[in-house]
């Protein structure tokens, strides 16, 4: 394909050379980035102009040096002139696959909601032209996928979806190009905790006519991270991280660093390592420099980032996290109730989770918050209220295949809801699984009896023992002795900190149910 290229550009026939590329758009890309570039490069704009793919394939090319991607933007610009709709000359596969370059070339530079309208655009042409698509774009499943990724970092996951499917429906039964299509498909049912689902298009992904090197490079990313969500569903750290190390690929470069982060992260923390995994989290976020101090990159790792806190018994740091960085969201309001919960504030939880309620939400978030309810109304009740939440977490695991989310639960409440879910038929969920908490054992202010309540709330007034021990009508001896249970339970050593740690977990409110 390359040579076909260099005899049309070399006989200055530029309409063969763009017959050429939409018939091999990814073969000329594979390997052949320089060759192109020079072929194409010595063309003058005002003849890209009336030949934008061109323009975006040269673009392409360019961006592949880190040093010249102002070039590339050069070239996307004057593909993005050409391919409005006013522009008769070019053909529909033509000023689909401009869009689709454009879309993709401002998904590569960070602008990801940018990239959503031309990926949008470039999805209507290709349906207006009905069957002859295939005959007239070659790998056409690859054009779907790379489309599919712009919606997909660009907030739209439902059409992302409706992409890859697209682009795997055109795949055909000796076609390689539509694994990447089948890979984003199993990872983001995988991560949105659609497990069942998964389960089939990794059991398609692991045949042919795909690759060992297409399920361990770029493209295969998210099959890995589904294969690695499966294996943690059932609790299988170390087939989890098998997955994890069997990606090939550019941590400083690849764009789906994010998602690999989240499943090292939950692969750590289901491995009682909260610490190593939080360390790696870190470390990984600083090494993608600014972009992973973004507020967007911050927003999309505040949950995990706050989970591994809360784990480690940092709970005012997960608090903060949540508070400072997590977009507003169901899963937002779902960790809040958790911390909640790990507070011993069930009213804020229960709060949390109401808020919530009728909202579009990912299967993963309805489990953890299904979770969070039964662990809620199982503490303070066990009326038909807490029996029914019990009913529908076990409905919502067993027709999920999700199992991790009885595990974000601290270890009394694991326990009780586990208790609770075989009393009402669903022991079979469990069967073969070592289930555990991820969470440390605490002493949070729970512990506190109510008299070491009053005797706290007097000590935030005066540092008197004996002013408290008058006010509470008990001798200044004992008044001691709860204020030094107190410090202890709250692990620390002297009046400022515990008013500070009491301020904290709102120990001051009365009005927390």
């Amino acid at each position: 394909m390359v040579a076909a290229l260099e005899r049309a550009v070399v006989a200055g026939d530029l309409d063969a050379a763009t017959r050429v590329v939409e018939a091999a758009w990814f073969p000329l890309l594979r390997g052949n980035g320089d060759r192109v570039r020079e072929l194409l490069s010595p063309v003058p704009f005002t003849q890209l102009r009336s030949h934008p793919l061109l323009a975006v394939l040269l673009g392409v090319t360019y961006y592949g040096e880190r040093h010249r991607r102002a070039k590339a933007l050069q070239y996307f610009a004057v593909a993005s002139v050409a391919a409005r709709p006013r522009n008769a000359r070019i053909s529909d596969a033509e000023r689909a696959l401009i869009l689709a370059g454009e879309s993709v070339g401002l998904r590569l530079f960070g602008q990801y909601s940018r990239a959503v309208g031309p990926a949008r655009a470039a999805l209507r042409v290709l349906d207006s032209m009905g069957g002859e698509r295939s005959a007239v774009i070659g790998q056409l499943p690859r054009v779907y996928s790379q489309l599919g990724m712009s919606l997909y970092f660009g907030g739209c996951p439902v059409e992302a979806l409706d992409a890859f499917s697209m682009g795997l429906a055109e795949t055909g039964p000796h076609d390689e190009s539509g694994f990447g299509n089948l890979a984003m498909l199993s990872g983001m049912h995988a991560l949105d905790g659609d497990i069942l689902v998964a389960r089939e298009y990794v059991d398609l992904a692991r045949g042919e006519p795909w690759t060992d090197q297409q399920r361990a490079m770029y493209t295969g990313t998210f099959y890995r991270i589904a294969e690695a969500v499966i294996a943690l569903e059932q609790f299988d750290t170390t087939a989890a991280q098998n997955h994890l190390d069997a990606m090939i690929h550019d941590r400083g470069t690849i764009e789906h660093w994010v998602a690999i982060v989240r499943v090292e992260a939950m692969t750590a923390l289901l491995s009682d390592a909260a610490a190593t995994g939080l360390s790696r989290l870190e470390s990984f976020a600083i090494s993608r420099g600014s972009d992973g101090r973004s507020p967007s990159r911050r927003a999309s790792l505040a949950s995990v980032r706050a989970l591994l806190h809360l784990a480690l018994g940092n709970i005012d740091a997960a608090s903060e996290i949540l508070r400072r960085d997590a977009p507003a969201s169901p899963q937002t309001n779902v960790d809040r109730a958790r911390v909640s919960l790990v507070r011993d504030h069930t009213g804020a939880a229960l709060r949390d989770l109401r808020a919530i309620a009728g909202t579009s939400q990912s299967s993963r978030t309805s489990a953890e918050a299904s979770a969070i309810e039964a662990a809620v109304l199982l503490r303070v009740s066990s009326t038909g209220a807490s029996r029914s939440a019990v009913d529908r977490l076990g409905a919502l695991l067993r027709d999920t295949g999700q199992r991790s989310a009885i595990a974000l639960l601290p270890r009394a409440d694991l326990e009780r809801v586990r208790s609770a879910l075989s009393k009402r038929g669903h022991d079979a969920l469990f069967e073969g699984v070592e289930l555990r908490s991820v969470f440390v054992d605490t002493d949070t202010g729970s512990t506190l009896t109510p008299r070491e309540l009053e005797v706290l709330k007097a000590l935030e007034r005066t540092g008197s023992t004996s002013q408290i021990a008058s006010a509470l009508f008990v001798s200044v001896n004992t008044v001691k002795s709860q204020v030094k249970s107190i410090y202890r339970k709250l692990g620390v050593n002297n009046r400022e900190d515990a008013i500070a740690v009491a301020i904290a977990r709102h120990l001051f409110i009365d009005t927390e149910d």
